[in-house]
């Protein structure tokens, strides 16, 4: 039995991934990555939490990329379908400290979730309650659906992290 690391409770933990399912008859998954690829390649160690249960850490032994912009990959001491499928749903978490630097104008999905969104001139169109990941560009989605706004430079003006504000181009004042 391996021996589990204590883990800080006070750390902030941000999902970057979801398993989706095994793969292969050696212990891999198949993982729907919610960081890029690239950032990846250099994480070590996960947690994987499910529903209503404790952060679990584990070391990750292989890692490869699958098909259109999944992961394949393999934890430490886990060698067979068997030992794979009872992570099968699980999320997959880093501590906020250890997620990958951004770059400026960079922004993990998480930070803006919460942000009220207020036209150039101050009117007030709602607060950003998830993101939505399609191509050629990502949507915030506003009051839950209410409405979606293009994650762009056209209409996103500026996000003020700190003041808790996006702040979007006035053509959507009339929403």
């Amino acid at each position: 039995m391996r021996e589990r690391e204590r883990v800080n409770e006070k750390n902030h933990y941000v999902v970057i991934g979801k398993v989706l399912d095994t793969y292969g008859l050696k212990g891999e998954l198949k993982v729907q990555p919610y960081l890029q690829p690239k950032h990846w390649q250099r994480i070590k160690r996960v947690f994987l939490k499910r529903r209503g249960g404790e952060y679990v850490p584990f070391n990750l032994a292989t890692l490869r990329l699958h098909g259109k912009g999944l992961l394949l990959l393999r934890f430490e001491g886990c060698e067979s379908l068997a030992q794979a499928e009872g992570y099968r749903g699980a999320k997959i978490f880093l501590p906020e400290v250890e997620l990958p630097k951004k770059k400026g104008g960079e922004y993990y999905y998480y930070e803006l979730e919460g942000l009220v969104v207020f036209t150039e001139r101050g009117k007030r169109v709602g607060k950003v309650t998830g993101l939505v990941e399609q191509k050629p560009y990502d949507l915030l989605e506003v009051d839950g659906g209410r409405l979606y706004i293009p994650f762009v430079k056209a209409l996103v003006k500026r996000v003020r992290l700190k003041e808790g504000k996006l702040i979007v181009d006035e053509v959507l004042s009339e929403l």
